[in-house]
């Protein structure tokens, strides 16, 4: 029985009574969560869903995400997991071709994702069952029997979650991730942040239809038996000051989440003080971590932080710092256990150490493949390797820098110019906060280098101060000669920037 849903069983055997979600000041031990999943279970056999069917997940990050998530799985289930943030023909999209036979999706008013789902279930006939949160249909789905449900047995290599990728080019593609490609990816992080005696708390503010905080927040917490803080909106003051209430000595976030927390204007300074006092750990993910972020957090906080690197074919961790000594700043660690790394040119030969060129990763973290798309599986998984399409370097001892993608790749005047090395350097900039570096075509040199910039609050800062002093600092070719203020830089679900609407 390799069932991703005894990772939820498992815990709530083992410690029943202990907090499992904390959520807007109400409280569910592990025993209740297991119920309420198991409810779910029974209200999808009534309705019909059996073992190998797929059902969609909307839902933000609630209580109801974790019972559905694992409800679905109980049942044998695919949990086809849909960003809240699309509107309606983009999920329709997601239910048409995902080949969901229902869905489970938020339906309060707080949000409009409700209208949005409601609106797609509507225009996709083969999914026949819907069910709304916060509303009578969600509890006619759950009823009120005992929630005493067996998982069904599951192999390991059958799909468990289905990923959409977030859609640069085209359609967005479904990555389909077995049971054991999760639970590996777990264990493999547990292996160096072993549980705590007493279990220990976590906040989760990233979005668990997110493979990042649904794997390395949510199952790796479950697996570990911990307290978890959900918050269903990120907002720098709410997060410092649930960490403060709540005890949170560490966070798993991604970088744009420690900028904010760092810029924050809206807590107090004995607040800071306090949140100083009790960290001990931050970690990050899901998009670049720049030194210079790294090292002002670490600074600011005195505590040590992590950068660990995936992607949603990887289910996500393949690479993170594997040991609790000391880490080299900018990377994002070595080879996860049972994961193998390798650093490729154009011919896809191995690069020195040192020498920049596309990551591969293969092993038990990559996925099956796309849904209903050899074709696109056949150009990322060549000879078992996936390839990332990130740019990135690896030192003598192993460990791994990337310093871009390689679509973001600037060849100015023959000369290649990776983003990440002039960003990392503008961030040195005491008035800049964020920034945000891609290529803008050029008739001399091809691409020029552009920067979009964000200052820091009460700066003053102008276009020729940021291009002159950045010329004093970086090499000719590398200095961005166009500079553009925004008040804010566009972000994905994850808080990564989304350089394809800068261009």
């Amino acid at each position: 029985m390799f069932n991703l849903a005894s990772n939820l069983e498992s815990a709530a055997a083992s410690f029943p009574e202990r907090e499992a979600i904390v959520f807007e000041g109400k409280r569910w031990t592990y025993a209740e969560m297991e119920e309420q999943a198991g409810r779910v279970a029974q209200g999808l056999c009534r309705a019909g869903i059996r073992e190998g069917d797929h059902v969609a997940l909307v839902c933000p990050n609630r209580p109801e995400f974790v019972a559905c998530y694992f409800g679905i799985l109980k049942v044998g289930a695919v949990v086809v997991c849909v960003s809240t943030l699309l509107k309606a023909r983009e999920i329709a999209y997601q239910l048409d071709h995902s080949d969901a036979v229902a869905m489970i999706a938020y339906g309060g008013d707080d949000m409009e994702i409700g209208h949005h789902a409601r609106e797609a279930f509507e225009e996709v006939g083969a999914c026949r069952r819907a069910w709304f949160i916060g509303t009578e249909s969600y509890d006619e789905l759950i009823g009120d029997e005992d929630g005493d449900f067996e998982a069904a047995s599951a192999s390991g290599e059958a799909t468990a979650v289905i990923l959409y990728t977030s859609g640069t080019t085209g359609h967005p593609k479904g990555a389909e991730l077995s049971h054991a490609n999760i639970i590996m990816n777990v264990m493999v992080m547990a292996r160096v942040k072993p549980p705590h005696e007493e279990g220990g708390k976590t906040l989760i503010a990233m979005p668990l239809f997110h493979v990042m905080a649904q794997t390395c927040a949510m199952n790796l917490a479950i697996y570990n038996a911990m307290t978890i803080v959900l918050v269903q909106r990120f907002r720098a003051a709410e997060v410092i000051r649930l960490m403060l209430a709540e005890g949170i000595t560490g966070l798993h976030g991604v970088p744009t989440m420690y900028r904010a927390i760092l810029d924050c204007d809206e807590v107090t300074e004995a607040e800071k003080t306090m949140l100083a006092g009790q960290l001990e750990s931050f970690s990050a993910g899901g998009a670049s971590l720049l030194p210079e972020l790294q090292k002002e957090c670490m600074e600011t906080y005195s505590i040590s932080m992590s950068n660990g690197y995936g992607a949603t074919e990887t289910s996500p961790a393949s690479c993170f710092h594997q040991t609790s000594g000391a880490i080299p700043l900018g990377s994002i660690g070595t080879a996860a256990w049972g994961v193998r790394l390798k650093i490729v040119d154009g011919a896809g030969g191995e690069v020195p150490a040192g020498e920049v060129g596309e990551l591969l990763v293969r092993g038990h973290c990559v996925m099956k493949g796309y849904y209903k798309d050899p074709k696109a599986t056949a150009e990322v998984i060549r000879d078992g390797w996936y390839h990332t399409g990130d740019l990135a370097r690896m030192d003598e001892k192993g460990h791994v820098f990337i310093v871009g993608r390689k679509k973001d790749l600037i060849i100015r005047g023959g000369f290649n110019v990776y983003p990440a090395d002039v960003e990392g350097v503008l961030l040195e900039h005491p008035a800049i906060s964020q920034v945000a570096v891609v290529g803008v075509p050029d008739p001399v040199y091809g691409e020029e280098v552009k920067a979009f910039v964000t200052t820091r609050p009460g700066s003053s800062l102008d276009a020729a101060d940021v291009v002159s002093w950045a010329r004093n600092e970086m090499a000719a070719h590398k200095y961005p000669r166009l500079v553009e203020f925004r008040e804010s830089l566009p972000l994905g679900p994850t808080g990564k920037v989304l350089k394809r609407m800068l261009r």
